[in-house]
C-alpha cells in the first residue's frame, strides 16, 4: 500500500509542469516524516533540479517546525498545569531521557533516522532546551538530511537511467 501511494504521488509529479512539481515538494517537505530528505530525494526523482529541489524542501521542512517551535511556551505552560498523568506525561519522561542522554545537536541529528524532526524538537523543548538551540540544531540537520536526500535522489535516477 505505501509503496503504490509513493509511485502514484511519483508519477502524478512527473507529470505536472515545474511550477506544481515545485509545490507538490514543498507540501510533502510540510509532513514529518517526510520532511527535507523526502522532498529532496522525491524532487530530484521526478527531476526537479537539485538546487531548486533543495531550497523548496528545506523552506517547507523548516516552515512546518517553526510551527512546532514558535508557539511551544503556551502549549508547555497549559501541559504542566494539567494534573493528568497519562500517555503524553509518559512520552514527555522518555523523551527528556532521550534528550539528556544525547543533547539538542543528537536528537535533531538523527531524527530522521529515529522519528522525525518534529518529535525531536518537541521532546527537546519538553525537555527544557532553549528554542535558540533547538532552531539551530534543527536548521542544520534540515539541511544536511536535505542534502543526503538530494544525493539519494540523485544516485537512483543516474541508477535508473544507465
Amino acid at each position: 500500500m505505501f509503496r503504490e501511494t509513493v509511485q502514484n504521488v511519483l508519477n502524478y509529479l512527473s507529470e505536472v509542469n515545474e511550477l506544481y512539481q515545485s509545490i507538490g515538494i514543498f507540501l510533502l517537505s510540510l509532513i514529518s516524516f517526510v520532511e527535507s530528505p523526502g522532498g529532496a530525494a522525491i524532487g530530484t526523482l521526478i527531476g526537479l533540479p537539485i538546487i531548486i529541489t533543495l531550497m523548496i524542501s528545506i523552506l517547507g521542512n523548516w516552515l512546518s517546525l517553526m510551527m512546532i517551535i514558535l508557539p511551544f511556551n503556551a502549549w508547555l505552560v497549559r501541559f504542566r498545569a494539567s494534573k493528568q498523568k497519562g500517555f503524553i506525561h509518559k512520552r514527555a519522561n522518555k523523551a527528556k531521557e532521550r534528550y539528556e542522554k544525547y543533547g539538542v545537536p543528537g536528537v535533531a541529528l538523527l531524527a530522521p533516522l529515529v522519528a522525525s524532526g518534529h518529535i525531536a524538537a518537541f521532546a527537546s523543548l519538553a525537555a527544557g532546551a532553549s528554542k535558540r538551540t533547538v532552531v539551530f540544531w534543527h536548521v542544520i540537520s534540515i539541511i544536511i538530511w536535505g542534502l543526503i536526500g538530494a544525493g539519494l535522489g540523485t544516485y537512483f535516477v543516474h541508477d535508473i537511467m544507465n
